[in-house]
């Protein structure tokens, strides 16, 4: 680095490590600084493997053969990448435009050039995420890492690294088959080790150390969707492996980089333990992809180099570094002086950013995507037995229960419930101030969907996010989804998940900010307001933190909690760390605070037939959730995974959006669009939707000008 570059980046030492929010997840380690030179030529390749979405059964097992040595496998072969779209017009914020100018149509010789990102943290990368902290590595983030399958045309399973795919026609095991000749890409400075070729062996030990329920010690972030859904795996031959699936699934697997059944597996090495010792191993990360670790450290900032004749496509840029940067105004400065060429700016800063610069811009890095924030209402525990197993489950043991919380449906105080008997005994309080007839459940619901209702979701975008944000009313359902219709109604539904009326349920458009309307739910579900205007909703405390949205988020849950505050309820914020204190707080059942996050991810882009998450469900216990269990949403997903016909699982999909509004597990609030401030360095970067990324994870798709 030039020194006098060095030399500013040492003097901003105290602001790279300020304070921040300790909750905030790696979202990506991707991009940064000023023109380096350098690269060979490298051809840009894709796989020719496709697959159906309806997969015809495997054909029968190869017999087994030696493998080869790692050096003597081939590349295979493959078409260029397809050219990038010809640019579009400079970016208008209000109305989502995203890409630049190009002053030139040259294309480099190979990867060539340096680029610098701002980035609020960095965090470590974990090498072995299995055995680390409940948190995405870094290394899953920064282009290193490549998944089996990815999300492209509204296709989850078009083959990455898989080559060809395949599910048996009882829908009882999926038997995937590798490409070859795709090499294990050693951490800068590590090149002269040899990690060898992806072979079956090693990704049948990946999925099985992964794997929640196949390895109970597995911290693996996905641990539990894995296990929800794939039993053990096995090696076929050299380059086919198979793994079994716990119920029948016939048209799609979370094995891609969006996940349509909410797990991602980012595909790393395991041997690498075997071949550097655990130590080592847990530090630096083996992966695949075009690009290859370079001096990562925490706190501080974090390098990754393009490979050149990568087995698939090769990047544009030779090196990006990722910097941290806690403030958001220190990135915008460092933006407009050129010291970084990108940043996530927060979104109520964008719209000054970009107006008053003639260089920088808001550039959607997967178009069409969105990342949003709802309200989560965990603690509403509806599952009395295990999803997949039948264990009991014992939900009135939560301390969710203990008492009797306004937003808490407790179904245990109706005896027609409980599945195992009319014991009483499971009753935790004496429910005394439901109105006349009224269940608790219905109590409930009224209370969350009066807090949804209060939300002045068009205030919070013209506000906070300039304009840019969408209201969505659910996590499932909001105008950028498909089957999207404001005037729907959901009809009447029963806590199992039977439609009881076609009418008189909840329509998908709520009025916006209404503090009228939902003054009156409250007072039906018997909490009126008192002299003072004050309401006897107590404990309600509503907890936040930095998620894929960033800091606005923050912003955004003051603004919630005074909407909710002008209904005449008490309540307060609580910012805590999400993977260290929330998550493992749902995990055991005891958190029932609602929170401001999101759970099911992005689901905007997903097409109509896939089902809900199994995380909003017991499936995935004991590992990840939301912190509610739903009945319907488990049967749900068993029964669209196990439905072949496409326009029957649309409907399903509709049914089951239509209960979870008329219950509203979620508050939706807003989603933004997927994107990254620019400087007139960069003409595109347009990549397919990935699940945990508000900025894309593929800078192999960067596309520079001359």
């Amino acid at each position: 680095m030039d020194k006098c570059l060095e030399e500013i980046f040492m003097s901003m030492n105290i602001l790279r490590k300020s304070s921040m929010l300790a909750g905030l997840l790696v979202v990506s380690m991707l991009m940064v600084l000023v023109v380096a030179c350098g690269g060979d030529d490298a051809e840009s390749s894709s796989s020719t493997s496709s697959s159906s979405a309806a997969p015809a059964a495997p054909a029968a097992p190869k017999a087994a053969a030696a493998p080869a040595a790692p050096k003597a496998a081939a590349k295979p072969e493959a078409p260029k990448a397809a050219a990038a779209a010809a640019p579009a017009k400079k970016a208008d914020v209000a109305t989502k435009a995203a890409s630049a100018s190009s002053s030139s149509t040259t294309a480099p010789s190979g990867p060539s050039g340096k680029l610098v990102r701002a980035h609020h943290e960095v965090d470590p990368v974990f090498g072995t995420p299995w055995s680390g902290p409940y948190k995405w590595s870094a290394a899953d983030l920064v282009g290193i890492g490549e998944h089996l399958f990815k999300f492209e045309n509204g296709n989850a399973m078009t083959p990455e690294m898989a080559k060809s795919w395949s599910i048996d026609p009882a829908g009882t095991k999926v038997t995937i088959e590798l490409n070859a000749g795709m090499k294990w890409q050693s951490p800068k400075g590590y090149e002269d080790t040899d990690f060898g070729f992806v072979t079956a062996e090693d990704r049948v030990r990946w999925f099985n150390t992964v794997n929640g329920t196949v390895n109970p010690d597995s911290s693996y972030p996905d641990s539990g969707d894995i296990g929800a859904i794939f039993t053990k795996a096995t090696v076929v031959d050299d380059l086919t492996f198979e793994v079994g699936l716990v119920s029948p699934v016939f048209f799609c697997l979370p094995l891609s980089e969006f996940g349509c059944l909410g797990a991602a597996p980012v595909q790393g090495a395991v041997h690498h333990v075997d071949i550097m010792g655990a130590d080592w191993a847990s530090k630096n990360a083996v992966m695949t992809g075009p690009y290859r670790h370079g001096n990562c450290i925490a706190g501080d900032r974090c390098s990754v180099h393009a490979v050149e004749d990568h087995w698939r496509i090769t990047g544009d840029v030779a090196e990006i570094e990722v910097i941290q940067v806690p403030e958001s105004q220190t990135q915008v400065a460092m933006l407009n002086s050129g010291e970084v060429d990108m940043a996530v700016v927060d979104y109520k800063l964008l719209a000054d950013v970009v107006t008053n610069s003639s260089d920088l811009r808001f550039l959607e890095t997967m178009p069409g995507g969105y990342v949003g924030q709802s309200i989560i209402f965990p603690g509403n525990l509806w599952e009395e037995f295990h999803a997949r197993t039948g264990e009991s489950l014992n939900p009135w043991d939560s301390p969710a229960y203990d008492t009797d919380v306004a937003w808490v449906g407790d179904p245990w105080q109706e005896d027609a419930y409980h599945e195992g008997s009319t014991d009483s005994s499971v009753v935790r309080y004496t429910d005394t101030n439901n109105p006349e007839g009224m269940t608790d459940m219905e109590q409930a619901r009224l209370v969350r969907l009066a807090l949804s209702t209060a939300l002045d979701r068009n205030g919070i975008n013209d506000s906070l996010l300039n304009g840019i944000g969408t209201p969505i009313y659910s996590e499932y359902m909001g105008p950028e989804y498909p089957g999207w219709d404001p005037d729907r109604d959901t009809g009447v539904w029963d806590a199992y998940g039977n439609k009881t009326s076609e009418t008189g349920g909840v329509i998908y458009e709520l009025a916006d900010g209404d503090i009228e309307a939902a003054g009156a739910l409250l007072d039906q579900a018997g909490f009126p307001a008192d002299a003072d205007g004050n309401r006897s909703i107590d404990g309600l405390v509503l907890q936040a933190y930095a998620a894929e949205a960033g800091p606005v988020g923050l912003e955004v849950a003051d603004t919630v909690m005074s909407d909710w505050a002008r209904l005449g309820i008490e309540i307060s914020g609580l910012v805590e760390d999400y993977g260290g204190v929330i998550s493992p707080r749902m995990k055991r059942r005891e958190q029932f605070l609602p929170v401001l996050k999101n759970c099911d991810v992005h689901s905007n882009v997903w097409p109509q037939d896939w089902p809900i998450p199994p995380v909003d469900t017991s499936r995935t216990r004991p590992s990840w959730g939301c912190g509610f269990e739903s009945k319907a949403g488990a049967r749900s997903v068993s029964d669209v995974l196990m439905e072949k016909d496409a326009s029957k699982r649309v409907e399903m999909h509709k049914d089951i959006v239509d209960y979870s509004m008329y219950w509203l597990q979620y508050a939706g609030v807003y989603q933004v669009p997927k994107g990254i401030v620019v400087n007139d360095r960069i003409k595109s970067w347009n990549a397919p939707q990935q699940h945990y990324a508000n900025v894309s994870n593929n800078p192999e798709l960067l596309v520079m000008n001359d």
